[in-house]
């Protein structure tokens, strides 16, 4: 046990960077300390305390922001129709909501990260005693690249958003960095959820692997077994080659050798005519081969051999199958605690990334129609920052899914892999292992969902997609309904204002008709 938790690395020690920058964010209320010294992920209260005063720091920050930038939002409703004020000022929040479910679900569950990773660094060493050694390193790689593609999108939208839609030139402009918090926390969030699942699916590779390995090894046994019986004895020098009658005459063309007295100085053991040397020492044209330039001949293969193949022992191999499954069966219950810690804020993320795609494309429509666009929306004004914006929302969002579905798709391979393991060996006994160790497996597999409402699959990457498509069409529909019936209207208004003047117009004219009349009227004298 000790050998194996001095080999074993703990997962943590590659998350080093990402916590460090984790904590001054304020996504992790853990104790800096320990975690600096040991690896370990456990409770602090100053941490808490210093989690709680930045979630409400960024929260009067980001209102400050909304009302220092809602002068256009103030007159959105009266210049635009409701339904595209309404979107402006939910979605204006989904960010904050977001940001605020990812904060308080590390403070609920700062004390059962630790014993996750305590479960894996477990995992990991009972996965050594099997021969499967895991490799961190490529995590701490992973880790570096979201960070720094994290940093790039973050910077790129922010930078270019304020470059060409603020106005900089008030003071008041420094806050627009505040728009940038939401975003930034939640992708540091979903690295650690992200990077933690990468790591349940290297496991379950791992195990895939060695039983993969193990077939791949007896393959190659029974092949050499096959191979044993066909190939022939090797010649021995002692006694003289046997020749075939049906080649008598090329005997006679090669060396002049008469079929008989070969066979009869075989017997008598003279050295008259003994072709065995010639095909020894010439080559087919009858040359000379020296004895430095001979090949030598393939060493033998190893007697022990046969036994190196584990499956050709069903009594030896039961525990070591029975050692990967229960391993198997532990990793997907740390994979069903890691989707527990992680419900809320993937909802939460899921929710936020169909409605901000769904509105940033029509705000997009809106800006090339000329329309007002919520504030904290202008990139949609600029279809290259909109691009942008989309890439980094849709990336999260799509990344997840398909890190989800691929461990789910590992954790349900290993079924398959067992199986190979009893097809390879042929044996009835372990026919009965493998059956009985895959009813097992049927029950391990672990899915991925966002607290229960949707699984985490490519299908529901595709009915999300239909969705945005669909709900953006209808957006649309009613946009321009509503644009026509406001033309409708401001036509009409025109209509009466005009007709209001015509029939001020006539009534004047009436009004001058009838006073002539009555001047005229007057003025007559009578005869």
């Amino acid at each position: 046990m000790a050998q194996a938790e001095d080999t074993v690395q703990p997962l943590l020690q590659q998350f080093q960077q990402l916590f460090f920058i984790s904590k001054i964010a304020g996504i992790l209320p853990q104790d800096l300390e320990k975690f600096r010294s040991r690896n370990l992920l456990e409770k602090s209260r100053n941490g808490m305390i210093y989690m709680l005063c930045t979630l409400i720091l960024y929260v009067v920050l980001y209102n400050i922001l909304i009302y220092s930038f809602g002068e256009e939002d103030r007159t959105l409703k009266a210049s635009q129709s409701t339904l595209t004020f309404v979107i402006g000022l939910f979605l204006t929040y989904i960010g904050l909501i977001m940001m605020a479910s990812d904060q308080l679900a590390a403070l609920r569950n700062q004390g059962r990260v630790g014993g996750l990773y305590e479960r894996i660094r477990l995992v990991d060493e009972r996965l050594y005693k099997e021969g499967c050694l895991m490799d961190n390193s490529t995590i701490g790689r992973r880790i570096r690249i979201m960070l720094i593609m994290t940093v790039i999108f973050e910077l790129s939208i922010l930078v270019a958003t304020y470059v060409k839609l603020v106005d900089y030139s008030q003071w008041m402009s420094v806050l627009w960095i505040v728009s940038a918090i939401p975003t930034f926390i939640n992708t540091l969030d979903k690295i650690w959820f992200a990077v933690s699942l990468y790591a349940l699916k290297e496991r379950f590779e791992a195990i895939n692997a060695n039983l993969e390995e193990l077939v791949d090894t007896h393959e190659k046994h029974k092949l050499w077994l096959r191979g044993d019986q066909e190939v022939p004895p090797p010649l021995d020098s002692s006694q003289p080659p046997q020749y075939d009658s049906n080649l008598e005459y090329l005997y006679k063309e090669l060396g002049g050798l008469d079929i008989g007295s070969i066979g009869k100085s075989s017997v008598s053991g003279s050295g008259i005519n003994k072709v065995a040397p010639v095909a020894h020492s010439m080559n087919s044209f009858g040359e000379a081969i020296d004895a430095a330039s001979r090949k030598p001949p393939p060493p033998p293969l190893a007697s022990n051999m046969v036994h190196e193949s584990e499956l050709g022992n069903a009594a030896k191999v039961e525990e070591k199958l029975n050692n990967l499954c229960q391993v198997h069966d532990e990793i997907c219950e740390i994979g069903k605690a890691l989707n527990e810690l992680w419900s809320y804020p993937i909802l939460s993320l899921m929710a936020y990334g169909f409605l901000i795609f769904t509105a940033q494309l029509y705000f997009l429509y809106c800006a090339t129609q000329y329309q007002s666009i919520p504030s904290l929306f202008r990139s949609a004004k600029n279809p290259f920052i909109t691009v942008i914006v989309l890439s980094y929302t849709s990336g999260k969002c799509v990344y997840l899914i398909y890190l989800s579905w691929k461990t789910s798709q590992a954790s349900k391979r290993t079924g398959i892999s067992l199986h190979k393991c009893g097809v390879v060996a042929d044996d009835n006994l372990l026919y009965e292992i493998v059956n009985h160790l895959s009813l097992k497996l049927l029950n391990h597999s672990v899915d991925f969902s966002a607290c229960g409402f949707f699984t985490l699959d490519m299908e529901t990457l595709y009915g999300v997609s239909g969705g945005i498509t669909s709900y953006l069409i209808i957006l649309i529909q009613f946009n321009l309904a509503a644009q026509q019936a406001k033309e409708a209207i401001q036509t009409f208004n025109s209509l009466n204002d005009t007709a209001g003047l015509v029939g001020a117009a006539t009534d004047m004219d009436n009004i001058s008709s009838t006073m002539h009349d009555f001047v005229s009227t007057t003025m007559t004298p009578v005869g």
